[in-house]
């Protein structure tokens, strides 16, 4: 008894006797048979649905791996962001030291000017005094 009879087109259902046709399936069925060849082309639902859970389970694993790599990236870029920070920090502080020993010199000068304006003054209006008194 062979597996693959073809039935001609004027041979009808009814005609048939049983056994005459193709009972098991076998792979080589799949194979360049069928209309149109089939060719290894069909899965079952279940292997689909296996062949999308591990591609899904690898996509999965690609963003967990992504991720991790956007964490690790985050982490370096918040360590060189605190590290530009502190010496922004430190260079505002030398600044405000630098502007408090200017503000503290101009200070000095200034006392230092007013007492010697005010010293010629002072010995300037004495000396028209003097005058005027000796007159």
């Amino acid at each position: 008894m062979q597996d693959n009879k073809v039935i001609e087109i004027s041979t009808r259902v009814n005609q048939v006797k049983p056994g005459t046709l193709p009972t098991k399936n076998r792979l080589r069925d799949n194979s360049n048979g069928g209309e149109p060849p089939m060719d290894n082309k069909y899965v079952t639902h279940q292997e689909l649905e296996l062949s999308n859970e591990k591609i899904l389970h690898h996509i999965d694993n690609k963003f967990a791996e992504i991720n991790n790599n956007f964490v690790d990236m985050q982490r370096q870029m918040d360590g060189r962001f605190n590290e530009v920070d502190k010496q922004f920090n430190k260079l505002e502080l030398k600044l405000n030291d630098v502007k408090n020993t200017a503000n503290h010199n101009k200070e000095k000068i200034n006392w230092l000017l007013y007492t010697a304006i005010g010293g010629i003054i002072i010995s300037v209006i004495t000396t028209i005094i003097s005058n005027l008194l000796t007159k």
